[in-house]
């Protein structure tokens, strides 16, 4: 386990949506692998990518966005930022995201990518 004065941690962009492309898998595999080794990881939608986090999607063979985020939030200490206003303009309420997301701001983002150790985007 990782002793809490060398836990590192990890910012995560994200922009697209859950099943346009390889980046919501990516993300979710980066998320994991950076949270098995105790490190934290947040991860912040924009855009469009907040759907990644609504409730009701029906993915099926293929990686499911919300069971999955759920989980990591659930088990494993996942956060999740969501950008506000990119919700606002998508009608998307609270009563509509998983458990565990919140709804942040672009204040919080430059906040995020200040106190991360690493932070990657995801376009």
């Amino acid at each position: 386990m990782v002793n809490e004065e060398t836990k590192k941690s990890l910012g995560i962009l994200l922009f697209t949506t859950p099943y346009s492309s390889e980046y919501t898998d990516t993300a979710i595999r980066l998320a994991d692998a950076a949270l098995a080794k105790g490190h934290d990881v947040t991860i912040f939608a924009y855009g469009d990518s907040v759907h990644n986090f609504t409730i009701g999607q029906k993915a099926k063979g293929i990686t499911n966005a919300e069971t999955e985020f759920q989980t990591l939030i659930e088990k494993k200490g996942l956060k999740v930022e969501l950008c506000g206003t990119c919700l606002s303009f998508r009608g998307i309420t609270e009563s509509n995201i998983i458990k565990g997301a919140v709804p942040s701001s672009m204040h919080n983002l430059c906040s995020l990518i200040d106190r991360c150790d690493r932070f990657v985007s995801l376009t």
